[in-house]
């Protein structure tokens, strides 16, 4: 079953990305085999300061920009066909201020980010273990495919330069390849296609780690 799903996403990622395939490096364990039926309630913060912009797609010049973001994060590792999938939510709450060199020029404001949907299965090398049973599991070779969808619920107004959330909605799919290595092959090399999502997100940044 996995195998037909493998060559369904190769096949897939072959046609979306006909002219040029990009690679490089996710998250760490993002693409781990972890046990089954755990959940994983994460807090993350982040402080980003900049003199150009935040987003990468709007320069201003002069600009004095900070950033303040805590991201909620919720994920629940589950069995589907005897391979390990996960499901996740994520929602960033942020603040960020700003101003202009030389003119008066400046603002902030406070607020939710556009939340962000994530469903990813391992297709080899990650079969569905409990607790116990990935106590005498041995890392291997993996390779995953996820989805990861974002909702325009954040704070917007198109009639502000800083904004929280994007209006839009964006999806990102992955295929990813990990390969451990080393005495207890406790490290690991991860290579994935270029995502190529529809919208720039500000906020979201997240992170999935070991559990």
């Amino acid at each position: 079953m996995y195998k037909r799903l493998l060559f369904l996403c190769l096949a897939l990622a072959v046609l979306r990305f006909r002219d040029q395939v990009y690679a490089q490096f996710t998250d760490p364990g993002t693409y781990d085999n972890t046990p089954v039926g755990v959940n994983q309630f994460e807090l993350d913060y982040v402080y980003t300061r900049a003199n150009a912009s935040i987003d990468t797609s709007l320069i201003v010049a002069g600009a004095k920009l900070n950033l303040n973001q805590g991201t909620i994060n919720y994920t629940r590792d589950f069995s589907f066909f005897h391979r390990l999938a996960w499901a996740e939510a994520s929602v960033p709450l942020a603040g960020p201020d700003g101003s202009v060199t030389g003119t008066d020029i400046h603002g902030s404001t406070t607020g939710a980010g556009d939340s962000r949907y994530e469903l990813g299965l391992l297709l080899k090398g990650g079969p569905a273990l409990s607790v116990e049973q990935f106590a005498s599991y041995k890392p291997t070779a993996t390779v995953g495919v996820s989805l990861t969808i974002s909702a325009p619920s954040g704070l917007y107004d198109a009639g502000k330069i800083l904004n929280l959330g994007s209006d839009r909605w964006s999806f990102k799919p992955e295929i990813a390849a990990s390969y451990p290595f080393g005495p207890k092959q406790e490290v690991g090399v991860r290579r994935l296609p270029d995502e190529r999502p529809c919208q720039y997100t500000l906020l979201g940044s997240q992170r999935r780690s070991f559990r």
